[in-house]
């Protein structure tokens, strides 16, 4: 019955990882810093939760996430399959005919420049290091303290999809299976810094890829 509790903890508390970098609180009518102020605020409440559930939970220190990672040729197939993955999302899902401005304020939806900029920052920066930690460390290493490696990455990958898109099952699909493909590169290096890494790549090329298409 904790176990069950516990994952259901988890899978309450994942759409919430995106709040780092969507400051919802704020007003446009209010000067930028106060954004700021609350996207850091809720990167230190995140990473709170985090922290308490890895003591909780997994019963080791977060610090460990980033020990002992390495790197080898799997994990470069592994950024090319999720840049090929990313590549016909995209041409799947954004209007060609669209402008950078209209593409960037459907994925963001903040019509305001500055707040756009603030997201775009938060999104290469905070905000990676708190979904990987959550999703590939937290949640992954708990199910695969439960079940198998490859159980946990499925199940982890399909929290993930869920907590990213609960109304287009193309997009629900594309984060699933981007999920996985971060899923393996936690396995595959031992840690997670490549699953922050690629999850940087991943936003990065998005960006390029709207201004470019």
């Amino acid at each position: 019955m904790k176990k069950t509790s516990f994952i259901f903890i988890l899978i309450f508390l994942s759409p919430l990882m995106e709040l780092v970098r969507y400051p919802i609180i704020y007003s446009t009518n209010e000067p930028l810093f106060h954004a700021v102020i609350e996207v850091l605020f809720t990167f230190i409440i995140l990473m709170s939760v985090i922290l308490y559930l890895y003591h909780k939970i997994l019963n080791k220190k977060i610090i460990d996430a980033f020990h002992n990672n390495h790197f080898n040729f799997r994990l470069v197939v592994i950024g090319i399959e999720l840049l090929l993955l990313e590549v016909s999302f995209v041409l799947l899902t954004v209007n060609p005919h669209e402008n950078f401005q209209t593409n960037l304020l459907n994925l963001i939806g903040y019509t305001n420049p500055k707040l756009q900029l603030l997201c775009i920052i938060a999104s290469l920066t905070l905000s990676p290091i708190v979904v990987e930690l959550f999703f590939r460390d937290l949640i992954q290493s708990y199910l695969k303290k439960n079940f198998n490696t490859k159980y946990a990455i499925l199940l982890s990958s399909f929290i993930y999809g869920i907590s990213h898109s609960l109304f287009s099952i193309i997009s629900l699909a594309y984060y699933i299976l981007a999920g996985v493909l971060l899923g393996k590169s936690r396995e595959e290096s031992n840690g997670i810094i490549a699953p922050i890494v690629l999850h940087c790549s991943w936003d990065i090329l998005i960006l390029l890829m709207l201004w470019i298409y």
